[in-house]
């Protein structure tokens, strides 16, 4: 009787690392296991140098290995091409339709164009993403694989609200409305605040919580004693309270195609108000767990959420709270690791000529 030689794990490197600042992806490589050694890559550009077979590179935000100015468009195309033909494959999770910094998009372009053929599997979260991807990109859909975003379960605390508007000096506030994470303009702060000063009353806050980008480095937030700001990083216990605070998360991004900020809100059991897009379209579900709106109805949409009160975006806190519970990481872990392992075992793939 022959003993069978248990393979060892499957290995993973995975680029860009930006775990210091977003749960995401220590949560996805925790979920799968012993099975799957995954290891931040430092240095795309070397990628190539050495035996690759077997190996699996997890590419997500594709334009962080020339945002420095360190490498090329088409420098990180060759060590890709490299890595792959000595035996690597490649997985990409499309996070953005484009960058959200119009100074990379062109760069994206060229990069995105060569990373459809080099790719052995193109990631996505969701159907509605898929969607708008195949309307910007001729996808190879036997490449595409859609694995939802998992929830942030077990990372930011519950704070109850009249403990987080205590210590944030809102007790009396009646409606409290949040925009929180990075400050980027396709998150349209400036528009949010215009409209809630159109249309709030004057027992109503709005709360921007996080890190300014350079895109909207000319915001200027009016005098208006309705209006916090708090334009710095959050951490976990710094975000978890002013979700705790909120009666609900306001969206109003001028593009999406996933959006961690919505299922944080969702986990956290705020209802989301937002623009419809398909990062949004993916996490609510109208009219029980928030509302959609179109692209230029924002202050008439506002004006309908303050109206109906904390009561009724109180259900749909707790209704979204709920629906988070099916974006489990031990369910979207075997996904993953059953995609880490099929594409590690596979032959050794036939050489792509340049993109």
């Amino acid at each position: 009787m022959f003993n069978a030689v248990s393979p060892g794990p499957v290995e993973v490197c995975f680029y860009p690392d930006y775990r210091d600042f977003n749960p995401y992806q220590d949560l996805l490589y925790r979920s799968l296991g012993p099975s799957v050694l995954t290891t931040p890559l430092a240095d795309i550009a070397g990628l190539g140098s050495e035996p690759s077979a077997g190996r699996v590179l997890h590419l997500h935000w594709e334009t962080a290995a020339i945002s420095n100015g360190t490498m090329t468009p088409q420098g990180l195309l060759d060590a890709l091409s490299a890595f792959r033909d000595r035996g690597g494959r490649i997985v990409w999770s499309m996070h953005n339709l484009m960058p959200h910094n119009p100074r990379e998009r062109a760069a994206a372009a060229q990069i995105r164009n060569g990373l459809l053929a080099l790719a052995d599997v193109v990631h996505v979260h969701s159907l509605p993403a898929l969607a708008a991807a195949m309307a910007h990109h001729t996808l190879p859909l036997d490449k595409v694989r859609v694995i939802a975003h998992g929830n942030y379960d077990g990372i930011y605390p519950v704070v109850p609200r009249a403990t987080a508007r205590a210590a944030l000096g809102l007790d009396d506030a009646h409606m409290v409305l949040l925009l929180a994470g990075q400050m980027r303009a396709y998150k349209a702060p400036g528009t949010l605040v215009d409209a809630f000063r159109q249309v709030a009353g004057p027992d109503d806050r709005l709360i921007l919580a996080g890190r300014r980008a350079s895109d909207v480095e000319d915001l200027s937030i009016p005098d208006d004693p309705r209006i916090m700001t708090r334009m710095e990083f959050l951490d976990t216990a710094d975000l978890a309270q002013v979700h705790g605070a909120a009666d609900m998360a306001v969206l109003p991004y001028t593009d999406s195609l996933t959006s961690g900020s919505a299922i944080l809100a969702q986990t956290l059991g705020r209802g989301v108000l937002g623009t419809d897009t398909p990062g949004l379209r993916d996490v609510v579900t109208m009219p029980s767990t928030g509302v959609l709106f179109e692209a230029d109805a924002l202050a008439e949409a506002l004006g309908t959420a303050l109206a109906e009160g904390p009561a009724v975006w109180a259900a749909r806190g707790k209704a979204a709270a709920q629906v988070s519970r099916a974006r489990d990481w031990a369910v979207l872990g075997a996904s993953w690791r059953a995609l880490f392992t099929e594409l590690a075992a596979r032959t050794r793939p036939a050489r792509v000529l340049g993109p």
